[in-house]
């Protein structure tokens, strides 16, 4: 029992640790309570807070949506022609970077189109004109009654503004009291310096100050380049084709249009601004739907999540309200992404662990291999004394015995055979007859005729006078020779 008493022991605490890490595993991976105040947006979210029904409504009902995971540098080419939805907030709250709202804006004036869902939509924008103004005092009563009842605005309807597409249908609207107002104050920037002719990139124009700021008009739209490479071709039919090659590269320039970044007040600025909203919901306070056009894409705000929500969509017509916003913006013929980067869904990280995040197997894998390493170290510590590992004899007993045979056959030496054998022979007999081993013949013929054994005594001592001769040197042939060892045999076997 000692000897394996460091095994049990050794595996009560691996059991004790188990237990422990199970029980640290339930403690800290049971899902935190969700609230509007610390929402989870995520559209692989099933809780009350999360999105997952909105998209699997979607996916069920035909459109094609799929979750992005990727930078938003990588949108130009892997989402040229599609829709993105950005369902704020982000984890910790997170801003966009300049560089990452540079590629977002770039994608959207290139014609994207964006689908903001946010009750703080700079955060998802990075555009400080995007004014949210929300109320604290219906944060204050929710956040001691977050009961439906007190969270939903029953006067969701005086909000819509004006029949559109968007608001088509929406009567008895579900909102909920902690939708922000937005109000957009785009600032007036200075206006950049004429762009080369041998510039590649053609930067967006200079923007005009508000209406309410000045009353000059607009600058005329510059002419197509590619119109004006018709407009040549057809006027004069004499240009060489290098000037006619030279009008296709800025066509084709035209075709990508990069915001031009101005840094203004140490925040970067972007020359494409938004500009006259469309306003579908809202009221006096400020917008809750609005549309914008920006560059030859389209941005989409929406301030109140709790409308594509888990808990909320089912509530009065936010689902109708939700579908007009997705046909708006292409409906089934296009393809829409949710945005899932923001909330921590990177391609960075394994897909295989996304999958398991937040579950208890991590800690049943951890588990398996703590396992494993205690057997792999009990089998390497040795509980005994070093033994030496068994050498199997390759060579047969009898190999020896046939080998010297060979030899003395070889050699005929019929003498050395016997003196391996006689001598035994002699012992063993005298020790059974109780004499000396150098007792003559002839004692021993008449210790066995006294004894009356079933020997003969005359065939032993004809066997000994025999043998001792050959032993002094008399000559014996192979054949007598086989005949005394059967004899010794015999006279051995019938002593037993």
């Amino acid at each position: 029992m000692r000897r394996y008493l460091g095994i049990i022991i050794t595996i009560a605490i691996v059991l004790l640790v188990l237990s422990g890490l199970n029980a640290v595993s339930f403690l800290k991976l049971d899902r935190q309570p969700e609230s509007e105040g610390a929402p989870n947006r995520s559209s692989y979210n099933t809780g009350p807070t999360g999105t997952r029904a909105f998209y699997q409504l979607l996916e069920e009902s035909g459109y094609q949506v799929a979750r992005w995971r990727g930078g938003y540098n990588e949108l130009a080419s892997e989402a040229k022609d599609a829709s993105l939805v950005m369902i704020g907030p982000a984890p910790l709250g997170s801003f966009l970077s300049p560089k990452e709202a540079g590629d977002l804006k770039t994608w959207v004036v290139n014609g994207g189109r964006l689908l903001i869902i946010s009750r703080q939509p700079h955060a998802q924008f990075n555009d400080w004109s995007i004014l949210a103004q929300s109320d604290e005092t219906a944060a204050t009563e929710i956040n001691e009654d977050p009961s439906p009842e007190r969270l939903i605005d029953k006067n969701s309807d005086v909000l819509i503004a004006q029949p559109t597409a968007l608001t088509r249908g929406v009567r008895g609207l579900a909102v909920s009291r902690l939708a922000t107002r937005l109000s957009f104050h785009p600032k007036v920037l200075p206006t950049p310096p004429a762009p080369k002719t041998s510039a590649s990139p053609v930067a967006m124009p200079s923007p005009q100050s508000d209406a309410s700021t000045t009353d000059e008009p607009p600058p005329p739209p510059k002419e197509n380049p590619s119109a004006r490479v018709k407009k040549k071709t057809t006027e004069d039919s004499e240009n060489s084709d290098e000037d006619q090659a030279a009008d296709e590269e800025a066509a084709e320039a035209q075709e990508q249009v990069v915001p031009e970044q101005v840094v203004m007040d140490g925040e970067p600025f972007y020359q494409t601004k938004l500009e006259a909203p469309v306003v579908h919901l809202g009221d006096s306070k400020g917008a809750v739907l609005a549309d914008f056009d920006y560059g030859k894409g389209r941005v989409i705000f929406l301030s109140d999540p709790f409308v594509i929500a888990n808990n909320g969509i089912a509530r009065g017509t936010n689902l109708t309200l939700a579908l007009n916003l997705v046909n708006a913006l292409g409906g089934r013929g296009k393809r829409f992404y949710f945005d899932e980067a923001m909330h921590g869904f990177e391609n960075t990280s394994n897909p295989l662990f996304n999958y398991f995040h937040g579950t208890s197997v991590p800690w049943i894998f951890g588990q398996g291999l703590l396992i494993a390493l205690v057997i792999a170290f009990s089998f390497s510590r040795r509980f005994a004394r070093p033994l030496p590992l068994p050498q199997e004899d390759r060579h047969s007993p009898l190999e020896f015995v046939g080998s010297m045979a060979n030899l003395q056959q070889v050699a005929q030496a019929r003498d050395l055979a016997l003196e391996n054998i006689y001598p035994r022979f002699r012992a063993r007999l005298c020790r059974h007859l109780g004499l000396s081993v150098k007792a003559k013949p002839e004692e021993i013929a008449a210790t066995l005729n006294r004894r009356r054994l079933k020997v003969s005594a005359d065939e032993v001592r004809k066997t000994i006078l025999e043998s001792e001769r050959a032993l002094n040197g008399g000559e014996i042939d192979d054949q007598r020779l086989l005949n005394l060892i059967a004899t010794m045999r015999r006279i051995t076997a019938q002593m037993k």
